[in-house]
């Protein structure tokens, strides 16, 4: 309720820059008060015609980026279709040789062949091919003048083998006839002689040439000399069938007529990378699979790792791509970062439109925001207001300056949406019951009275200090010895307001404040009596009814919600609101040190039916084990006490408890000395922390209360 920032005389230059921020607050929320309904509505419909304008404009960037990937994307395809037109070029070529030759000889094979190994930068479709093979067809009774050939040929142990059953090579068994791999370009020692008809995956490609005329695709495969590396590709073998006397059309007769075939071995990474390098596909990104589901064989991909990349929908294209007898899926998407949209133009379209619909609407507003700070100043009585210091349940709170005497003064109005003469009189009477107190711990009341639009107010002292809330939020739970001096202090105050007939009903940590009173540190403050109960004498009335500060209570407080925080609130305040005496006080009071001692409430819960359910099940956990702090023995007996559940096990007054407070003092001291070295070393910290706490509450405003109070 009295919360706010202090000022030092000691420093004029300080005072009027943080006098300046304040009027410049200040004139910020008075102009936010004065926007209407109509001058929000133009500005929006501006700034959303800016923003459609914009959203159209990216979406226009959008399709132009998607055609750009679309374009690039097919070029990509067609190289890469081009590029595999090669190893079936060249397989055609050699079967058109061979068949067209007869039977060659390993110099002849070598003559054919070389061409379309060597690299040659004219033309760009050779040097894309790894090895090729030419693979008679050999009867029993051939097999030794093949043998002989070959090791005559300088390869000495030259035979016909095939996989054991442990998979190393062995000398092939005796059968009818084999398909030995009899030439090879380059040259394989490993890999000539080995009999693919002993082999039942590649056999069945070579079956499939065989009979369909045509050449034949294996899956991709690793090539022996490759399994040790990582980075190497896949490849592919194509089949080709040589016939005796050419192609005699009939499947019987191709099975009758073969002569041997022709393998055309290639690695899709080289191939791939040629068609990227030729269609100048920078920002693309591929994965050339056979077949269309993610765990076919795999192919060839860019860059590295292609297939964990993440893609964008409208950015990924997918081809299909023939192959001899098989079909390849062709995966085209955009790399991260590539094909963006060109937002500048968009984004300067709707920040122009927005900045302008802002501008327009401090503009109209500016004139009209000016002649309310003005009619703000004058209107609140003798004073002068300068910052909002925050709002509590009834009012809102400003620093201001009294027009002649100059001293720093908060000022509580009524706050918005509790207007209504019920509420003006509950205000008044929390003025009045609080003004009647004396003692150096209770806020003191400087004046009130009411705005000449009907808004009531009242002024009280300004405080430079942080609520308990803050204070724990900041240090974390308190040494005992400070704890019992805070709570010393409360029972002080909460004495004179009991002895008075009055109860607090909503102490907590947050209406608590510490604070340097007088260059005394560590000076507590209770704040906020708007939720005061009157318990004084019953007064006859002329009709024979009787009324008092109980009945007005009644009639002006309970609107069937719970006064108080139910953290903090004793049982009977939620069982029987119409029983709660000073003794709630005290129950609160000990949840209030519970929390100082240990960050937490001795009775947590969302509601406050959780919170009563848990009252009843018992004492709380023992502070010995939730305060990090140890804990005198009297200290946690007293506290215990203050939140027994029934009200005549609890301390029976504020006095009655600050005896047993004082004799914990010699366990637990609190010295002036350590208060001073707090506020030395941690007050400023401090201060700060609860002035940006402040700041960012949700902003109560002032000239919308003085709007209402108009209207009414």
């Amino acid at each position: 309720m009295g919360s706010g920032a202090g000022r030092s005389g000691s420093r004029p230059g300080f005072e009027t820059g943080r006098f300046t921020s304040r009027r410049l607050r200040t004139a910020v929320s008075s102009w936010r008060a004065s926007l209407r309904g109509t001058d929000i509505l133009v500005a929006a419909i501006f700034a959303a015609l800016s923003l459609g304008l914009a959203a159209y404009l990216y979406a226009r960037a959008q399709a132009a980026a998607r055609l750009a990937f679309a374009e690039q994307a097919q070029r990509l395809q067609s190289a890469v279709a081009e590029r595999l037109s090669v190893p079936l070029e060249d397989s055609a070529v050699l079967s058109s040789l061979l068949e067209a030759s007869g039977r060659v000889t390993r110099r002849q094979f070598r003559l054919l062949t070389s061409p379309m190994l060597r690299p040659d930068p004219l033309l760009r479709r050779r040097g894309l091919v790894y090895a090729l093979e030419w693979l008679p067809l050999v009867r029993e009774n051939e097999r030794a003048a093949y043998e002989t050939e070959a090791r005559a040929a300088g390869l000495a142990g030259f035979r016909f083998w095939e996989l054991g059953h442990d998979g190393s090579p062995v000398t092939a068994n005796r059968r009818p006839f084999y398909v030995p791999i009899q030439y090879m370009e380059p040259p394989n020692a490993g890999a000539l002689g080995f009999d693919v008809a002993s082999e039942p995956v590649r056999w069945h490609v070579a079956e499939r040439a065989r009979d369909s005329g045509m050449a034949s695709a294996t899956l991709p495969f690793q090539l022996v000399q490759d399994k040790n590396r990582k980075d190497a590709s896949s490849a592919v073998a194509v089949y080709a069938p040589v016939y005796k006397e050419g192609d005699p059309g009939s499947e019987e007769a191709r099975r009758a007529a073969i002569a041997g075939w022709t393998i055309v071995i290639f690695r899709g990474a080289p191939l791939v990378d040629n068609a990227v390098a030729m269609a100048n596909s920078s920002g693309l990104g591929l994965v050339m699979r056979d077949g269309k589901e993610a765990d076919s064989p795999l192919l060839a991909e860019r860059p590295p790792n292609a297939s964990k990349l993440p893609t964008r929908p409208d950015f990924s294209i997918g081809f299909s791509v023939l192959f001899a007898d098989r079909r390849w899926s062709l995966n085209v998407f955009a790399l991260p970062g590539a094909f963006l949209p060109a937002r500048r133009g968009a984004v300067t379209v709707a920040l122009a439109g927005v900045l302008a619909s802002l501008l327009g609407l401090v503009v109209v507003t500016a004139l009209r925001t000016i002649s309310r700070l003005r009619h703000q100043a004058e209107k609140v009585g003798p004073y002068r207001l300068i910052a909002r210091l925050g709002h509590g349940a009834m009012g809102v709170v400003w620093e201001a300056r009294h027009a002649l005497l100059r001293r720093p003064t908060a000022v509580k109005l009524l706050a918005p949406g509790t207007e209504g003469e019920r509420a003006l009189a509950r205000f008044e009477r929390e003025v009045q019951l609080t003004a009647g107190l004396t003692h150096p711990s209770t806020i003191a009341i400087y004046d009130y009275g009411r705005t000449a639009d009907g808004v009531f107010y009242y002024a009280m002292e300004l405080l430079r200090g942080i609520n308990l809330l803050q204070l724990v939020d900041l240090d974390g739970p308190l040494p005992p010895g400070r704890v019992v001096h805070l709570l010393r202090q409360a029972c002080g105050a909460l004495a004179e307001a009991h002895a008075a007939g009055l109860i607090h009903r909503d102490i907590k940590p947050a209406n608590l404040m510490i604070c340097l009173h007088g260059g005394v540190p560590d000076f507590l403050k209770i704040l906020d009596f708007g939720l005061v109960k009157d318990i004084g004498v019953v007064e006859a009335l002329p009709d024979g009814e009787t009324a008092g500060a109980e009945g007005d209570d009644a009639a002006l407080s309970q609107d069937g919600s719970l006064l108080g925080t139910p953290l903090y609130m004793a049982p009977e305040g939620m069982s029987d609101p119409s029983k709660v005496d000073s003794r709630a006080d005290l129950f609160a009071l000990g949840a209030v040190g519970y929390f100082l001692l240990t960050g937490a409430s001795p009775f947590p819960g969302r509601t406050a039916i959780e919170v009563f359910q848990r009252e009843r099940q018992g004492p709380p956990a023992p502070l010995a084990k939730q305060s990090p702090h140890r804990v005198p023995a009297a200290l946690e007996e007293t506290i215990q006490r203050c939140l027994a559940l029934r009200k005549e096990d609890r301390p029976q007054s504020a006095d009655a408890l600050d005896v047993l407070l004082e004799s914990c003092e010699k366990e637990a001291p609190w010295s002036l000395r350590d208060a001073r070295e707090w506020w030395h070393g941690r007050g400023g910290k401090a201060l700060e922390a609860a002035k940006r706490e402040r700041e960012e509450e949700g902003r109560v405003l002032f000239l919308a209360t003085l709007d209402r109070a108009r209207s009414n």
